[in-house]
């Protein structure tokens, strides 16, 4: 309750209730395929039913939710297509920065500043590797892709690969709760930083392209595992 009213303080009470809801979708709080109701998400967040229409309608665009008429609404199930369709759009987005990030990176007055933001980033992600904490893993994983994100500066760009992130995320999510490969990420961002701070621009993209492909490499094996919770 107070983190909900200190934030809702600085951010209209709709955009806090989004933010909220969509985490525990992403985390796997609400399951997919979970029917979920606006007095128990009420309750669950101390918030009035107002925000909350505002929020789930605006995860019912993202995909996130599916609204059932006189029945409530239901958390969707994980989209094998859509998550091939949103890491294709994120990866080119993506790889497209880091491409243009590399070949200007010389010449940046801001060089020094971001890559000791991304190595403290790195340190977050080994510690949290290290504490088994899958949750705050991604977190820090998010942080340092966005940390580049702004640093390139297209505002659309970031925002189309925000909107599209919970579908990838709680697959990626899944995914690092049951296969072991923080090592195998944390040395691809190593290697996306070594081909920033080098200008290697094909190098940078080429990492990029193979970072976010392994959700797709492990999508069978976590279907196969959680079958209730995908479909086509």
């Amino acid at each position: 309750m107070l983190q909900t009213t200190q934030a809702a303080g600085r951010r209209p009470l709709s955009e806090v209730a989004y933010e909220l809801v969509r985490d525990r979708i992403v985390y796997l709080e609400l399951l997919p395929g979970q029917m979920v109701y606006e007095s128990e998400l009420s309750s669950a967040l101390g918030m009035s039913r107002t925000p909350l229409r505002e929020a789930v309608r605006a995860l019912q665009a993202e995909g996130l939710i599916e609204v059932l008429p006189q029945r409530g609404a239901r958390i969707a199930r994980i989209s094998a297509s859509k998550v091939g369709e949103t890491r294709f759009v994120r990866a080119a987005l993506e790889a497209a920065a880091f491409r243009e990030l590399a070949a200007g990176w010389r010449d940046r007055p801001d060089r020094l500043r971001l890559e000791q933001s991304a190595r403290l980033l790195l340190e977050e992600q080994r510690e949290a590797a290290r504490q088994g904490d899958a949750k705050q893993f991604l977190k820090t994983d998010e942080a340092f892709h966005g940390l580049f994100l702004r640093a390139y500066g297209n505002a659309t760009a970031l925002g189309v690969v925000g909107q599209m992130r919970g579908h990838l995320n709680r697959i990626r999510y899944l995914m690092l709760q049951r296969l072991d490969q923080t090592d195998a990420l944390i040395a691809e961002h190593e290697q996306l930083l070594e081909a920033l701070i080098g200008g290697e621009a094909p190098r940078a993209a080429t990492v990029l392209e193979h970072h976010l492909h392994k959700v797709l490499d492990d999508l069978p094996d976590m279907a196969a595992a959680e079958p209730e919770w995908f479909e086509a």
